[in-house]
């Protein structure tokens, strides 16, 4: 809705040839409260004066000298590309309003005025025009805001593109029958394989050297339609390395909860692996050798880890050994242990002991025992090598 102020602050052109018609419309206008009020007797320069000003409303007389109101409303055409005309036509001939509202005029009064109509009609006519000028403002404002937000958004999606082709990750979906539709990250560069950008394309070449074990538990997952985090499974390439990768996937669904394929994010995990897998040779390695291998902690002289020569030895399974303090082993008490550990945190040489070495079974092992001192950050581990004594004596 208007306020009232808006309505009477509205621009008023008054074209008539006879001064007399143009004073009593202007006294008519400020009595009413209109305050920005403008008058011309030539009709030709109605069209100047509406170029430069663009009024609200122009108050047209049809019957003047030169040029009459028709020629007028024809030379607004040219400036009203919109098509409104602001005119409500005066006139003293009947036959005249129908041509004139077929020639754009919104409205008509007759001579001799009626004020009141005069004064109906013309505030009618502003709250039309100011109202259609408010909605073209606002579907202006509305265009201009729907095209900054699609800016917006494109930018969204590139960035959003520019950060999956910099990301470690990738994402993926596929379609019912497992063909991917979408692929985006650098998956391909991973694997060696050259996008042709039609992900369905690469469906064939990633299905193959993977191991079998593993991406049929995949595949399992995605019969199922089951989500998945985190699975884990590898890759066999041509120059006889292997690729880990780890995949998170859910099944996708449509509105009527038909199953439409799957999405997720993968990423390679092939340098995270390879620490654990260094690991693993090391303490195979440790686990053959003749000798065994036990970490205690300093703080609670418990065994923190042992090698499987250890186990060997002792009959005890490596969790039996953590639970086990070295008492029980019948290599010593705590408090004799404890004293020759910390002269070894102290800088003392390493130190070598005999026990015989208690074993599950209740038999013994006469054993040497070299203990040494590992520093880990703030902590101390101790290490002990054992050697058979029986091993020894063969060597």
């Amino acid at each position: 809705m208007l306020e009232a102020s808006e309505i009477l602050n509205a621009s008023i052109l008054i074209v008539d040839d006879q001064k007399t018609n143009v004073m009593l419309l202007e006294q008519m206008l400020r009595t009413a409260g209109y305050q920005r009020i403008t008058s011309t007797m030539d009709p030709r320069a109605v069209c100047p004066l509406h170029l430069a000003y663009r009024y609200d409303l122009i108050l047209l007389d049809l019957q003047m000298p030169g040029m009459d109101g028709f020629e007028v409303m024809e030379g607004l055409k040219e400036i009203e590309v919109g098509g409104y005309l602001p005119v409500l036509v005066i006139t003293a001939q009947p036959g005249h309003k129908l041509r004139a509202l077929q020639a754009g005029a919104k409205d008509f009064v007759s001579k001799p005025f009626d004020l009141i109509e005069v004064q109906t009609r013309i505030h009618n006519m502003l709250e039309v025009r100011l109202l259609y000028q408010k909605l073209g403002n606002y579907n202006k404002v509305l265009e201009q805001t729907v095209q900054e937000r699609t800016v917006e958004l494109r930018q969204s999606e590139a960035r959003f593109k520019s950060f999956t082709e910099l990301s470690s990750d990738w994402y993926w979906e596929q379609d019912p029958q497992g063909q991917f539709t979408k692929v985006s990250g650098p998956v391909f560069d991973m694997l060696g394989i050259e996008a042709d950008g039609m992900p369905g394309a690469a469906s064939a070449v990633l299905a193959g050297r993977w191991n079998a074990a593993e991406r049929a538990l995949l595949d399992a997952n995605i019969a199922a339609r089951r989500p998945f985090l985190d699975l884990v499974y590898s890759r066999g390439n041509a120059d006889g390395t292997t690729q880990y990768l780890q995949v998170s996937g859910e099944p996708m669904f449509d509105s009527a909860s038909r199953f439409i394929g799957y999405r997720g994010i993968g990423m390679e995990i092939t340098d995270r692996r390879r620490p654990d897998q260094e690991q693993m040779r090391f303490r195979s390695a440790m686990d053959v050798i003749d000798q065994g291998i036990c970490l205690l902690d300093r703080v609670c002289m418990r065994v923190v880890d042992a090698n499987e020569t250890t186990c060997r030895m002792s009959g005890y399974s490596r969790s039996e050994l953590f639970a086990l303090n070295l008492a029980n082993l019948g290599i010593g008490s705590s408090e004799n242990l404890a004293s020759i550990f910390d002269a070894l945190i102290a800088g003392g040489p390493t130190h070598m002991q005999t026990a015989d070495l208690r074993r599950k079974d209740g038999s013994t092992l006469a054993a040497t025992i070299d203990w040494r001192t590992l520093r880990v950050g703030d902590n101390w581990i101790i290490v002990g090598v054992i050697s058979s004594y029986r091993k020894q004596l063969e060597l």
